[in-house]
């Protein structure tokens, strides 16, 4: 695995990792969940590395080494240029693997960013594959209004109630039946008492918000193979009726090929849970046949 620097539209160099293949069969961009970072993709990256994907993994603005003057840790910028960096990650694989298929893998923010991707680069990719996807919330407008009157009051760069809400949380049990996962976090020193300024929380807030904003979005890719991977347990997704609202939404949008998996007893986190390769193997067998369809 090779550090990389990719740099995006303002100069700014997005802290990635790369896992190579010699004669990769694909390629894999992953785009991690709020609060993240790179390093916690590890075994999911060398997974696919194992099974012939050169994979890339990078840090948002914001998030683990992706930060700078401008973007402190636990500050990002809009949405839009969050999925811009995206897409100038996708323009650097292809650059340097021209001609393989590149698929996209989105945990949780990260699969609002995918979304939002879609709007404008569908025809980037050959799959989506998205894992503890959040659902759109009707009445996420009001919690703009709330923080955009806090960053009145605290600036951009201030802390409220509503950053520790999001950022921390008195029980975690949500996110994983694996305790070691948990208990990560106490000692993750890029996670270790992480707070999202009320800029990056409004960002969050935007992305949820826009995955219904119809007007963003161009559809060129009708047939993109989409798959969905939740666990039953999973607040984040939004049970069935939370599931069923992000079909629809990918439907209404225009693609066709949408696929989901409720894994039984599973949380949010379905990347590291405790049978993980049971997601793996899906994971695999859908890339597979996306690669496949494409070549037929």
């Amino acid at each position: 695995m090779d550090p990389v620097l990719v740099p995006s539209m303002d100069g700014f160099f997005l802290s990635c990792t790369l896992y190579r293949v010699e004669r990769p069969k694909g390629l894999v961009q992953i785009i991690h969940g709020a609060a993240e970072h790179k390093g916690r993709y590890v075994e999911v990256a060398r997974i696919l590395q194992q099974n012939g994907y050169c994979t890339l993994v990078s840090d948002q603005r914001g998030h683990g080494e992706s930060v700078d003057s401008r973007f402190v840790r636990g500050f990002m910028p809009p949405v839009a240029v969050l999925v811009e960096d995206q897409y100038r990650i996708s323009c650097f694989l292809k650059d340097l693997y021209p001609g393989i298929p590149l698929h996209l893998l989105a945990h949780s923010l990260g699969s609002n960013i995918a979304r939002l991707y879609l709007g404008s680069h569908d025809g980037e990719i050959s799959s989506l594959v998205m894992t503890g996807c959040p659902f759109h919330v009707p009445g996420i407008v009001f919690g703009k209004l709330i923080v955009r009157i806090l960053m009145l009051l605290l600036s951009k760069h201030g802390y409220g109630f509503i950053s520790s809400k999001l950022s921390t949380s008195a029980s975690l049990k949500w996110v994983c039946s694996d305790p070691k996962v948990i208990e990560e976090r106490r000692y993750d020193p890029y996670r270790k008492n992480y707070r999202y300024q009320l800029a990056s929380i409004l960002t969050i807030f935007d992305s949820v918000q826009k995955l219904h904003a119809w007007k963003l979005y161009t559809c060129t890719n009708p047939d993109l193979p989409i798959l969905m991977i939740t666990g039953s347990e999973d607040p984040i997704s939004g049970g069935p009726a939370g599931l069923s609202d992000t079909k629809r939404s990918l439907h209404r949008i225009g693609y066709t090929q949408v696929q989901s998996k409720v894994f039984e007893g599973m949380r949010h986190e379905v990347l590291m849970e405790l049978d993980k390769h049971k997601v793996f193997a899906l994971m695999l067998t859908f890339l597979e046949s996306s690669d496949n369809g494409r070549d037929s």
